[in-house]
C-alpha cells in the first residue's frame, strides 16, 4: 500500500509541475516591425500624450508589453535602422556615415528569416531606410520610396500594396518590415484632415517660444518651414497630426492582422529609430546633433505571440540592439553568434538583459554617450562645432548686422542643386549658437534630472572617468568586432536622386566637404574654445528674459495690437538691459549678440509705428571691443 502511495504521489507530483511550469510556446509565423522615422514617445497616449493622437497604437499596447526605458543607438535613421536588422551597434557594423554601406559578411536578421522559410518584405518611405546601404539585402520584396516629395513619404504611399502582400502571404509564415516618415519634418506635410483635426487645440504659451524667431536666421529651418511657427505648441499640434497619420497606418495594418488571422500569433514590435529636439536644450528643432533623451529616447512597444504579458510596463533599460534577436526568438530561430543585444522575451520572462549598458552615438558630431545605471556619459566632439552648425543648422548673420559682422566665406550646394555662398563669424556668433552645441565632456544624472540640464562632470569626476573608460572599452569591443566582421572599406556613393529626397528631409547632404586645411584650422578653433570659453554664457538666462520679452511683443504686433507708451518704454527698457549685461562683462566676443537684440528692438519699433536711435546702444557694445585708453 505505501509502494502504492508513493507512486500515485509520483505521478501526482510529476502532473502538477509539468502544469504549473511555463507553457512552451510555439514558433511564432508572423513578424512584423514597424518603424514610426522621428516618433518621440511621449508624443504617443501610452507614454503621455492625448488620447486623440494615437488610439490604434494605444489599444495595441493594451496587448503588448510596453517598455519605458527604450534608447536608440543614434540619433538619425540610417544607423539605427541598420542596428534594428543586422543586432549590432552601428560601431560594430560601420555605418556611422550617410557614405558607408554594410559589410556582406554581415547577415540581416530577414536574411535568417528567409533562410528558414519566411516570406520577406519591407515597404519603406525611402530616403536613408532606402536601397543601397544594405537595409534591403535579405527582403524578397523590398519597396522603397523613389521621389523627393516629403508630401508622399508616410503609409499612404505603399499601405495598399503592402495590405496586398500580407493577404497574399496570409498561408505562409512572414516576416514584414513597415517604415515612415509621417512624424518627420516638416510637420505641415500631413494629411490636411489631421492638420485641421489637431488646429483646434488651444495655444499656450512656453518658455521655448522665442527659439522660433531666432531660428528664421537659419536655412535649415526655413527648410523645414518652422519660420511659419510662433509657438512651440503650433509646431506640436502639427507633429502629433503627423504621429496620427502614422497611427492610422498602423491601426489598418493591425485590423488586416486580424481579418488575415495572423494577430494572435504575431508578434509586432512598434518603435522608432530616433526622437526629436524641440528646443529641449536650445539649439534647433531637429535630430542628428543632441546624444539626449530628446533624440535617444524612443517608444517601444512590442505586442508578443497570444497576448503574453499583455499590459505590463518595464523600466529596465533597453536599445535597439535588443530587437533583431527579439525578433528571431519570437520565431525560435538561433540569432547570429556576432548578435550583440539579447532577446527582450528573457527580460519579459523575468530574465536579465545580457548588457547593462546602452552605446549611442552621431558621426555629425563625432560624439558617443554611455548609459549606464541612471547615468549618461557623453565625451568630448571630434567635429569642430562651427563646421557642425554650418553643415547642419547653418546659421546666416542677421541682413540688419551686415555692417557690423565679419565671416569668412562659406560655400554649400542647396536641395535644389544650386550652389549658394554665406558668411557668419566664427567666434563672435551673434546667434548663440556655437556655446549652445555642446562640446565638451559631460555627465548627467538621469534620475534627479530627466532633462539634463546640470552638467556634473566637474562635480564628479570619479563617475565621470568610469563612465569614460567604460565607454572607451565598449567602443574598442565594438570596433574589433567591427574589423573582423567588415575588414575592408564599403563605400557608398549618394547619387543625385539620394542627395535630393535626403535634402528634402532636411539631411546635410551633398554638400562641399572641408579640406583638411580647413579642418586642422577648424580643429584649431575648438582647442582655443575647449581652453578659453566657459561651458554657458554668463547669466545667459539675462539674456534670454529679455529674448522672451522681445517675441511676446512681436506676437502682439502680430495679433494688431497697437503700442502705446509702455510697451515703447519697455522695448527701450530691453535693448538697455542687453548692453549693461555686455558692459559688466565685457566680453568682447558678445557685442554681436547684443547689437542683433538691439537691432530686433529697431524693428519692433518702426514696425509700431515708433522710432527708436540704435546709434548710441551699438555704440556702447563697440566701446566694449575698443581696447581701454590708458
Amino acid at each position: 500500500m505505501k509502494l502504492v502511495d508513493r507512486t500515485l504521489a509520483g505521478i501526482l507530483l510529476a502532473h502538477l509541475s509539468v502544469s504549473c511550469a511555463p507553457q512552451a510556446q510555439a514558433p511564432g509565423r508572423t513578424v512584423v516591425l514597424i518603424s514610426l522615422d522621428t516618433l518621440r514617445a511621449e508624443r504617443l497616449g501610452v507614454y503621455g500624450n492625448s488620447a486623440d493622437v494615437s488610439p490604434s497604437i494605444d489599444a495595441l499596447a493594451r496587448d503588448s508589453v510596453v517598455f519605458d526605458r527604450a534608447l536608440t543607438v543614434a540619433p538619425w535613421t540610417l544607423p539605427s535602422h541598420m542596428t534594428m536588422l543586422t543586432g549590432l551597434d552601428p560601431v560594430a557594423h560601420g555605418v556611422e556615415t550617410p557614405t558607408t554601406k554594410l559589410s556582406p559578411k554581415i547577415r540581416t536578421v530577414q536574411q535568417v528569416f528567409a533562410e528558414n522559410g519566411f516570406a520577406t518584405a519591407a515597404f519603406t518611405s525611402g530616403g536613408f531606410a532606402g536601397p543601397g546601404w544594405g537595409l534591403e539585402r535579405g527582403f524578397d520584396t523590398f519597396d522603397p520610396a523613389t521621389n523627393n516629395d516629403p508630401m508622399q513619404l508616410g503609409f499612404s504611399r505603399y499601405l495598399d500594396s503592402a495590405v496586398a502582400w500580407m493577404e497574399s502571404n496570409r498561408d505562409k509564415p512572414y516576416f514584414l518590415f513597415l517604415h515612415s516618415f509621417d512624424a518627420h519634418a516638416p510637420y505641415d506635410a500631413a494629411d490636411p484632415q489631421s492638420v485641421e483635426k489637431f488646429k483646434s487645440r488651444s495655444v499656450e504659451p512656453d518658455a521655448r517660444d522665442h527659439e522660433l524667431h531666432r531660428s528664421t536666421y537659419t536655412r535649415y529651418a526655413r527648410a523645414m518651414r518652422f519660420d511659419r511657427y510662433t509657438r512651440i505648441d503650433e509646431v506640436l499640434r502639427d507633429y502629433d497630426a503627423g504621429v496620427h497619420d502614422a497611427d492610422r497606418g498602423v491601426g489598418r495594418v493591425i485590423e488586416t492582422l486580424k481579418r488575415t488571422g495572423r494577430y494572435d500569433d504575431a508578434l509586432i514590435v512598434v518603435l522608432s529609430d530616433h526622437g526629436e529636439s524641440f528646443y529641449d536644450h536650445g539649439l534647433w528643432i531637429g535630430h542628428g546633433l543632441e546624444l539626449t533623451d530628446s533624440a535617444l529616447r524612443v517608444p517601444f512597444i512590442a505586442k508578443l505571440p497570444r497576448a503574453e504579458s499583455a499590459g505590463r510596463r518595464i523600466a529596465t533599460l533597453v536599445d535597439l540592439v535588443d530587437l533583431a534577436p527579439t525578433l528571431l526568438a519570437a520565431a525560435q530561430l538561433p540569432p547570429p553568434a556576432e548578435f550583440q543585444g539579447s532577446s527582450l522575451l528573457d527580460v519579459v520572462r523575468g530574465g536579465k538583459r545580457s548588457r547593462s549598458y546602452s552605446l549611442a552615438g552621431t558621426y555629425t558630431t563625432g560624439a558617443y554617450c554611455l548609459t549606464r545605471a541612471g547615468l549618461r556619459f557623453v565625451d568630448v566632439n571630434t567635429i569642430p562645432p562651427i563646421h557642425v552648425l554650418r553643415h547642419h543648422i547653418e546659421p546666416e548673420t542677421p541682413p540688419m548686422l551686415a555692417q557690423f559682422a565679419e565671416g569668412e566665406q562659406f560655400q554649400r550646394v542647396g536641395p535644389t542643386g544650386e550652389p549658394y555662398v554665406t558668411r557668419y563669424p566664427n567666434l563672435r556668433d551673434p546667434l548663440g549658437y556655437l556655446e549652445e552645441l555642446p562640446y565638451r565632456p559631460r555627465l548627467f544624472d538621469l534620475g534627479a534630472d530627466p532633462s539634463e540640464r546640470v552638467d556634473l562632470f566637474a562635480e564628479r569626476p570619479k563617475q565621470a572617468e568610469d563612465l569614460r573608460k567604460a565607454l572607451h572599452a565598449v567602443l574598442t569591443a565594438s570596433r574589433d568586432l567591427n574589423q573582423r566582421l567588415s575588414p575592408l572599406s564599403n563605400p557608398k556613393d549618394l547619387d543625385q536622386a539620394n542627395i535630393q529626397q535626403l535634402q528634402a528631409l532636411g539631411y546635410a547632404v551633398g554638400g562641399e566637404k572641408p579640406t583638411e586645411e580647413q579642418r586642422s584650422m577648424l580643429q584649431q578653433q575648438m582647442d582655443e574654445l575647449l581652453a578659453s570659453t566657459p561651458s554657458r554664457m554668463p547669466e545667459a538666462e539675462r539674456l534670454t528674459a529679455i529674448d522672451r520679452a522681445l517675441h511676446e511683443l512681436r506676437l502682439r504686433l502680430r495679433q494688431g495690437q497697437k503700442f502705446g507708451a509702455p510697451e515703447f518704454e519697455e522695448l527701450d527698457r530691453l535693448a538697455n538691459d542687453a548692453l549693461t549685461w555686455l558692459e559688466q562683462h565685457r566680453k568682447p566676443d558678445y557685442d554681436l549678440r547684443v547689437a542683433w537684440r538691439v537691432l530686433e528692438v529697431q524693428a519692433l519699433a518702426q514696425q509700431a509705428g515708433g522710432e527708436f536711435d540704435p546709434a548710441p546702444y551699438i555704440q556702447r557694445a563697440r566701446d566694449v571691443r575698443r581696447p581701454k585708453q590708458r
